[in-house]
């Protein structure tokens, strides 16, 4: 009896020592991701333990801006050129300090709109020069200046965080806000 007790048990012992668990068992990937030896193998444009994190864009590449909202006239009513006619516009990106007032410029466009109507959207096809972004720990700020002979005027400017605006990589970034003077929508493409 003692002997088929040591038996059993030692064959227990055995069985359970050879049988090894699936170390994908209790791991479950997200996003089309597959596990492999207990890990998570993400798919491109996604990271993490479990692939649970949507990876950034090394950059993101503005292919054009439309501006879709802008101030007629300036906050005291005159005219923004001193001649009386429409406005000339061009786009510039900033870095933005704390108080989200312009830092660091990081773009201005070559092209100018002259005299643009205030009544209607603008667009900007071609950007000149070439508009990167990867700045993803700054905060931004598009502003669209009103140029006169050898100075700009603030026309208004919207601030955003690029990491928050390129998630799930759209097409089309909007830049918009119910008290903002200007808006935007950016034609994008990423690297």
């Amino acid at each position: 009896m003692k002997n088929l007790f040591l038996i059993v048990f030692s064959f227990l012992l055995f069985f359970l020592s050879c049988s090894k668990s699936d170390p994908c068992e209790s791991i479950s990937c997200l996003n089309g991701g597959e596990c492999a030896d207990g890990k998570c193998l993400c798919p491109n444009g996604f990271e993490g333990t479990l692939c649970d994190k949507e990876s950034l864009p090394k950059a993101v590449i503005v292919t054009a801006i439309k501006v879709t909202k802008l101030p007629a006239n300036k906050t005291d009513g005159t005219k923004w050129d001193a001649d009386g006619t429409n406005p000339d516009l061009y786009p510039a990106l900033y870095t933005l300090k704390a108080d989200n007032t312009a830092d660091q410029v990081l773009w201005t466009s070559d092209v100018i709109k002259i005299n643009a109507q205030t009544n209607q959207q603008h667009d900007f096809t071609l950007i000149l020069p070439k508009l990167f972004m990867n700045n993803y720990d700054k905060t931004l700020g598009l502003f669209l200046l009103e140029k006169d002979d050898s100075s700009s005027e603030n026309m208004g400017g919207i601030a955003f965080q690029l990491k928050e605006v390129v998630k799930g990589k759209p097409a089309t970034i909007t830049l918009d806000c119910a008290t903002c003077k200007v808006a935007y929508e950016l034609k994008v493409t990423y690297e």
